[in-house]
């Protein structure tokens, strides 16, 4: 049976394209869980601490895996964050203070009542360098729903150094970044029940 030269270069444009294919993509989290804390009993009414989505850099907000070299961002065209980069500095964030508070609920998702605590986070630079360089500067506000209660505001600026050859480089520097800002926010000192 003679191939239709038709379908034969079809064919034939289709196999060096696959062929021409990078490594496959790679997905990143930031949620890298933290040790067990033993599962409190919550009882009926805990403290609840909700975390809405924390806000970056709006160059930033996406899957792509940048870091910057002078004034240009570079972005990896072997991985991607999993979700975008603001939802997994959340959920990280949100993961770090629930191991610090087991007596708490701690949630980055809407609670359907108005949860004890709102805090709001801020992060206005979150910059890698072709250097290895990395800096996060951010600010947050704790709003409690009780309106007797203060509310509490405060900042940080924070820098590592590290490798940035690979994706995973980047994914460790974010992650320690964001690790070095819960570890910042101060909910231990919020009432306890």
């Amino acid at each position: 049976m003679i191939v239709p030269a038709r379908a034969f270069l079809s064919g034939t444009i289709v196999a060096l394209l696959a062929s021409c294919a990078g490594p496959p993509l790679t997905l990143y989290t930031l949620n890298v869980p933290s040790a067990a804390t033993g599962g409190t009993p919550l009882g009926t009414t805990p403290l609840v601490i909700e975390i809405p989505r924390v806000t970056v850099p709006d160059e930033l907000d996406s899957q792509d895996i940048v870091y910057r070299n002078g004034d240009v961002l570079h972005r990896s065209d072997q991985g991607l964050w999993a979700s975008r980069l603001s939802l997994g500095i959340t959920a990280r964030v949100a993961e770090r203070l629930a191991a610090r508070r087991p007596d708490a609920l701690v949630s980055d998702r809407a609670q359907t009542e108005s949860p004890t605590y709102r805090l709001l986070v801020n992060i206005d630079r979150l910059d890698i360098t072709a250097a290895g360089t990395a800096t996060l500067s951010a600010d947050w506000i704790i709003v409690p729903h009780d309106v007797k209660k203060p509310i509490r505001r405060d900042r940080l600026r924070v820098s590592e150094t590290g490798p940035v050859a690979k994706d995973q480089d980047v994914v460790t520097l974010v992650g320690r970044l964001v690790d070095r800002l819960a570890e910042a926010i101060d909910v231990r000192r919020l009432d306890k029940r």
